[in-house]
């Protein structure tokens, strides 16, 4: 019996972790195709201030796609805040219910490396409530990270290509 291939790479880790950089590096490493609920916003909607509530909507717009990608037998790349296993809990209800695989991959980087990353020029022109230090000292406070089974610690402050190539290799399940 062959093995399935798709899965769901799920990134989670603190505004300013890397989630949205590695995703597209990964989809550009044809890993996966990233969905990007700030590519959602940003982009499609061209929100890029206040939502004014929508982001459930977007967040159930980003399960709807993801369900659709794994349906299709490709592989899933989504990543948020993720702070609690409960704000998980439809993402691997959906593998589960397929069957597919995934991986939990937490960013873990230096509080003053996310305080330096929140406040970049790149930042400032995508949907992102954490542009100050302020923001994300507020997120943190609102939003600590819970440990979960399974998930990888992913130390996101090297290089790029080392991150990439530590991805790659963990996700061969």
């Amino acid at each position: 019996m062959m093995s399935q291939m798709n899965k769901l790479i799920i990134l989670r880790g603190y505004p300013g972790s890397g989630k949205t950089t590695i995703g597209k590096a990964l989809a550009e490493e044809n890993v996966g195709v990233f969905v990007d609920h700030n590519s959602i916003l940003t982009f499609i909607a061209k929100i890029t201030e206040e939502d004014d509530g929508i982001y459930e909507d977007i967040a159930r717009l980003e399960l709807a796609i993801t369900k659709k990608l794994l349906n299709d037998g490709k592989t899933a790349i989504v990543g948020r805040g993720f702070s609690s296993i409960d704000s998980l809990s439809p993402y691997i209800s959906l593998a589960n219910s397929l069957n597919i695989r995934y991986q939990i991959l937490r960013l873990d980087v230096e509080e003053n490396l996310l305080m330096n990353r929140v406040q970049s020029p790149e930042r400032q022109n995508d949907f992102n409530p954490t542009t100050s230090s302020e923001s994300l000292k507020l997120w943190i406070q609102s939003n600590g990270i819970e440990d979960i089974d399974r998930e990888l610690i992913i130390d996101n402050s090297k290089a790029l290509v080392a991150v990439i190539d530590t991805i790659k290799n963990a996700i061969k399940l």
